[in-house]
């Protein structure tokens, strides 16, 4: 008969569990270490010949050592990280949803706006054609029909700073989100003007039996949390486009207040997120180069 086996005593589970504790929280320290590294290889300043070599490269984009430099911490993020996350975010809830329910426009587009307004002379307006906006807004191209999704943004870079309009075409509300809304000024005031007829004459182009009229839409400016120095802007424009729904979730406000440690933890999480991803064509090449393959 075989003899029973004896239960370990409440010392011997205790210095197990705390054993187990032990390994646990070395194995996350080594994991953030080695993220920490991950962060500091993708993001330091890159050398001239440097700058052009690719660290992400999905869906069609490139992210190269330049822009990818402009997420370390108190960058001031190129239009590229924006161009690349929103088409990052987009195939996501497609590939997870089957549908894209909040389309990105690139920056290009409130480029164009800002560009062919030219809002220093009113008399040089000239309304938009389809030819002129068909790359932002065809099915055709986008594989899906953007009046169909629940919000549009369009993040905007004007007078050095990024900013970010949020459309709602059932509603037809656009919404104004700045993260610095001191910046205000005539010039601004007259790009909300702009940006607002432009997306009145894409909703006359998208459907013609509308009128000019029938296709008025509303603008507000939003109470959104402050960015509590000069150079984080265009991480607060990737927030919106991230969470922004315009529900009242954290206290009186649509957007919480993040801390200078989260927004930091931000820049981190998407530059070592995207490098590993497992769409991304070079991901192991950067992982062994990082020094990090297969230790994350």
């Amino acid at each position: 008969m075989a003899p029973k086996r004896k239960n370990p005593s409440r010392s011997t589970r205790a210095v197990r569990a705390s054993s187990t504790q032990q390994v646990k929280r070395a194995l996350n320290q080594s994991s953030l270490s080695m993220l920490n590294k991950l962060y500091y290889f993708c993001t330091r300043r890159p050398k001239a010949y440097e700058e052009l070599s690719v660290l992400v490269s999905m869906f069609g984009l490139y992210l190269n050592r330049k822009d990818s430099s402009t997420l370390r911490p108190k960058g001031w993020i190129s239009n590229t990280v924006i161009l690349v996350a929103g088409k990052i975010m987009m195939e996501e809830e497609k590939a997870t949803d089957g549908v894209v329910t909040r389309h990105m426009f690139s920056p290009h587009f409130m480029n164009k706006v800002i560009c062919d307004s030219n809002l220093s002379n009113e008399d040089s307006y000239k309304p938009w054609c389809i030819e002129d906006v068909s790359l932002f807004v065809l099915p055709s191209k986008l594989g899906y029909d953007i009046n169909q999704c629940k919000l549009i943004f369009a993040p905007t870079l004007f007078e050095e700073h990024w900013s970010c309009y949020a459309f709602e075409p059932e509603n037809k509300t656009l919404y104004v989100l700045d993260s610095m809304p001191d910046k205000v000024s005539i010039s601004k005031k007259n790009l909300d003007d702009a940006t607002k007829l432009r997306f009145e004459e894409l909703l006359v182009l998208k459907n013609p039996s509308l009128t000019q009229e029938n296709a008025s839409i509303t603008l507000l400016h939003v109470d959104v949390p402050m960015q509590p120095n000069n150079h984080d802007c265009g991480i607060y424009v990737l927030k919106y486009m991230e969470t922004w729904d315009g529900s009242i979730k954290w206290e009186d406000k649509t957007m919480p207040d993040y801390s200078y440690k989260e927004i930091v933890k931000f820049r981190q999480s998407l530059i070592c997120g995207w490098v590993q991803h497992p769409k991304n064509e070079v991901r192991e090449e950067i992982l062994k180069e990082a020094g990090v393959w297969g230790k994350l």
